[in-house]
């Protein structure tokens, strides 16, 4: 029997996590590929693999409506911004070290990134995909807020109450969680539907709301609106990130919290105050999660959402074309979707791995 430090094992274990490897990362370089070549090169009977000519005419046409603009001077913007958001982020990591309070420079991360999407319409004329891109930004971001406020609440209670009710609670989110999710999009379609025709008889929803003014909102509706999309992927995450933070919070003493409360402090202020910090690894984790969900979601958004569209539904509807130029754009558009998640998986795989052990190892 081969030990398992032996030569041969190792080499096994090496080959095979290299065939996983490249399984993984192959098709991501030939989408890459694509979308960097000239549209004679995709169309071409044979695969041109390499010696071709390299353009960024998928990105301009997909993202931008100018076909002179210099493409360098986007990709140093976009490098640029990268490069403080990285550099804002790894001062946070310094300061949290320390003890200091990490989550200002987080805060300082998310308003850099978040001029910047901004800033970037107003410097380049940009293309209807790139409101499909802040569709995909706001709708991800509110739906891991709430997700996660709701989730940490709800799974910090389920684990300090032992008593029956959160039993069936546990059980029931368990049973919506396991329903395909064809078994809830119909029913949110038409409760919004429902809810709109009542607006629109009862003119709530051209009512002119006294010293308020919505901004881009004429009449108030649920379909076709990020609010549709944002409440039904919560309802649609809420069991599991109840049962990620159960996991989490039952590893941790109860004994934190009640020296908390000694000291004055109410359990909700003992539970901001002295759990959170000590869970952030579980929050990212979960957040990590809940941000693919909302982030790569068709079904609901193509149903809900008509034409107030996400990028995946964007990008699908590229590929149904026959003309290359199209499957130029579709690999472009799916490069541009994908990197900002490799990053944000590579910047916080620490605390991912550190979360996931948490909830899976006790004691």
């Amino acid at each position: 029997m081969l030990n398992k430090r032996h030569p041969l094992t190792m080499a096994g274990i090496h080959a095979t996590m290299l065939v996983l490897v490249a399984w993984s990362v192959l098709p991501f370089l030939w989408t890459f590929q694509t979308s960097i070549k000239f549209t004679r090169d995709v169309a071409a009977k044979i695969p041109v693999l390499w010696g071709y000519e390299t353009t960024a005419n998928a990105y301009n046409s997909f993202w931008l409506d100018d076909d002179e603009i210099n493409m360098w001077a986007v990709l140093a913007f976009i490098v640029g911004v990268g490069a403080v958001a990285s550099l804002l982020g790894i001062a946070g990591r310094r300061v949290s070290k320390r003890g200091g309070r990490s989550w200002l420079w987080f805060a300082a991360v998310i308003a850099v990134l978040g001029l910047a999407v901004w800033l970037f319409p107003r410097l380049w004329e940009t293309e209807t995909e790139y409101e499909f891109l802040v569709n995909s930004i706001v709708v991800t971001v509110l739906t891991m807020i709430i997700s996660l406020t709701i989730g940490m609440l709800a799974g910090y209670g389920l684990a300090r109450y032992t008593g029956i009710s959160g039993v069936v609670i546990l059980i029931v989110a368990l049973g919506f969680r396991a329903l395909p999710r064809t078994a809830f999009v119909l029913p949110y379609f038409f409760g919004a539907k429902e809810v709109d025709d009542w607006l629109v008889s009862s003119g709530v929803g051209t009512w002119d709301f006294p010293l308020i003014d919505f901004p881009f909102i004429d009449q108030l509706t649920l379909l076709d609106t990020r609010l549709v999309l944002v409440m039904a992927l919560v309802a649609v995450n809420q069991p599991f990130t109840i049962w990620m933070f159960r996991t989490f919070f039952i590893e941790v003493p109860k004994e934190l919290e009640e020296a908390a409360m000694i000291d004055g402090a109410s359990r909700l202020s003992a539970f901001f105050r002295v759990i959170v910090p000590i869970m952030w690894p579980a929050i990212i984790a979960t957040g990590l999660f809940t941000l693919l969900l909302a982030y790569n979601e068709y079904l609901f958004v193509r149903v809900l959402a008509p034409t107030n569209w996400t990028l995946p539904v964007a990008i699908v509807s590229l590929t149904g074309g026959e003309s290359s130029r199209t499957i130029t754009e579709a690999a472009a558009a799916s490069v541009s979707i994908t990197l900002p998640i490799v990053v944000v998986i590579i910047l916080f795989q620490k605390h991912l791995v550190k979360g996931l052990s948490a909830g899976a190892v006790k004691g």
